[in-house]
């Protein structure tokens, strides 16, 4: 009798044939057990695959002539990866010389190198270099640079040949190279002495304010300024010696309102100091304006300023005789044939014709090659101007030009030259990476200004460029 549970014997033979070949799908799919197990992170290995990446160096910048340690960050580094400096591509061990290299980790190593007194001014390429040949390279991620940051500011407004220098940061402050970088209490400095005695600005009430040097140490005095009557603050903004050693001072006086409830008023002053500060002198205005203030001056009593809430101003060959420019003017030269500033958004230049009288239309100075425009902030009676401008990428940049002088219509005859920051780039027009301010008067020409770096704005002095 046929079990009626049992299955045909085609059938039998088709289970188990079946059965036969799964196991057999099943061996060759399944890993033998003295095979090797497999990374636990496949990414990581195709990352080894891929070789290194390079995100970052700190510092991010060194000087002509240095020798230091570079950390450089990143990934898929192995015992035995070389750091390499490129420029354009190509290594040059000449100008930067790696010495040494040592492996910390997978996302570190240290490069100690060398920079050459002739290295190129620019932004060098970081490269990993494997055993084996991988590589990785992070562009553009070091720069050398003849910027020397002295510290922390917001802003550097003027200089003297002594090479102090005095800004803005928490307060008033300003840079010796006998005492460093010295705050002098709440306000702002705007302009420094040409011997060197005073810092002139204001303090934290907004009150126009001279800080006296003691003599030669780091210790100053702060003193008032006499004002116009009624006048509920101020500042000083230029500083210079005339002919017979006095102190001129530039600035302006807030004059309170004309009617309840209006603006306040700026007007546009200066003060002599001579054993004692005279009373403020107002300049007039040019019809149609009812406020102002000072940018400039020189030791002839020339003055440049700003007319009303705008952007233009006046050159002042006197108190009483204001000539409106078609920008904002920023510096005037000692001998009065020239001035700097800004028109719409680009750097300008104005000066005196042969006539005597003033060319109040602006010529432009080329920028680095941006749209985003750059100001000219100083200048010395040599024709070298600074300040800054836009380069292609869209960044500001401390920039110099030069000027033909004592000729009767000025030309450009140098730059716009890029000035080297403190190795951060930054692509938003809206954040400035430098800029220049002053400029010495005699050659060899130190300039001072502000740049960009890994711990925040900084106050720096150009010795070369």
């Amino acid at each position: 009798m046929i079990d009626s549970f049992s299955p045909p014997r085609a059938v039998q033979l088709r289970r188990h044939a079946a059965l036969l070949l799964a196991l057999a799908l099943a061996a060759c799919s399944a890993p033998s057990l003295d095979a090797p197990l497999a990374a636990p992170d496949a990414w990581l290995a195709a990352k080894a695959a891929a070789g290194p990446t390079v995100k970052a160096a700190n510092p991010t910048y060194a000087d002509r002539g240095a020798t230091l340690d570079v950390h450089v960050i990143g990934t898929g580094f192995t015992a035995g990866a070389q750091a390499r400096w490129l420029l354009h591509g190509a290594e040059d061990p000449a100008r930067v010389r790696t010495n040494s290299t040592t492996f910390v980790s997978s996302t570190e190593v240290v490069a100690n190198i060398t920079v050459a007194s002739d290295a190129d001014l620019a932004y060098w390429d970081v490269q990993i270099a494997l055993v084996g040949g991988k590589n990785g390279v992070g562009t553009e991620l070091f720069e050398i640079t003849t910027a020397q940051p002295l510290g922390a500011a917001t802003f550097v407004q003027d200089m003297n040949d002594l090479g102090q220098i005095v800004g803005i940061n928490s307060g008033a402050f300003v840079y010796d190279d006998a005492f460093g970088l010295l705050t002098l209490g709440a306000g702002q400095a705007g302009a420094v002495d040409p011997l060197g005695t005073m810092v002139l600005g204001r303090d934290g009430s907004n009150a126009v304010t001279a800080w006296v040097r003691q003599g030669t140490g780091n210790s100053y005095v702060a003193e008032l300024l006499p004002k116009i009557a009624g006048s509920v603050g101020g500042n000083a903004l230029a500083a210079a010696r005339d002919a017979d050693g006095a102190l001129l001072v530039g600035g302006w006086q807030i004059m309170p309102a004309v009617k309840k409830g209006g603006a306040t008023q700026n007007r546009p002053v200066f003060w002599r100091h001579d054993a004692t500060w005279s009373a403020p002198v107002p300049l007039s205005l040019p019809a149609g304006s009812t406020t102002g203030s000072v940018n400039g001056m020189n030791g002839k009593g020339q003055l440049v300023g700003r007319l009303d809430a705008s952007d233009h101003g006046a050159v002042y060959d006197d108190p009483a005789s204001p000539v409106v420019l078609d920008g904002l003017p920023n510096a005037i030269d000692a001998a009065g044939t020239l001035v700097v500033g800004v028109r719409g958004g680009r750097p300008v230049y104005w000066y005196r014709t042969s006539a005597g009288t003033w060319n109040t239309t602006g010529v432009d100075l080329p920028t680095l090659g941006g749209a985003c425009g750059g100001a000219a902030i100083g200048l010395n009676g040599d024709g070298v101007v600074v300040g800054k401008s836009c380069d292609t990428a869209g960044n500001i940049q401390a920039t110099v030009w030069r000027l033909s002088v004592g000729v009767a219509n000025p030309v450009l005859v140098a730059g716009p030259q890029r000035l080297p920051g403190l190795g951060l780039k930054n692509g938003a027009t809206s954040n400035e990476a430098s800029s220049a301010t002053r400029v010495s008067s005699t050659a060899p020409y130190i300039v001072a200004g502000t740049a960009s770096g890994q711990s925040g704005t900084q106050a720096v002095r150009w010795r070369t460029w």
